[in-house]
């Protein structure tokens, strides 16, 4: 979007990054909802003892996988780079992306695990 600009960093980078990353966040968000309200497999599983954390288990990295190998790859017109930080970041969408997803969802739907 800013070409080769965009390695310079200053305001304008720093204030697209900001929005792209709050719109990718909102897009998986409402894409979490969506499944939720029309699966109740999901809403179940969230009801259970540790069902938030296993949900998120789960879609944190379905998120990173189709961000990985589709989204991110059409954009940059490369393959990803499967190293360290490659598998770091999968295993980081569950606690950093996915669980306050899934925990946020389930609570405003009143299906959260009520705290003891």
């Amino acid at each position: 979007m800013l070409g080769p600009s965009s390695f310079e960093g200053g305001a304008r980078t720093v204030a697209l990054g900001l929005l792209m990353h709050l719109g990718v966040a909102f897009a998986w968000s409402a894409v979490f909802l969506v499944l939720y309200e029309r699966f109740g497999g999901i809403r179940r599983v969230v009801r259970s003892p540790g069902g938030v954390l296993k949900v998120a288990a789960v879609y944190g990295p379905i998120i990173w996988l189709v961000m990985s190998f589709l989204v991110i790859p059409s954009l940059v017109h490369r393959p990803p780079t499967l190293n360290y930080r490659w598998f770091i970041q999968l295993i980081g969408h569950i606690p950093f992306v996915a669980l306050p997803i899934v925990y946020c969802i389930s609570r405003a739907a009143g299906d959260a695990p009520a705290r003891s």
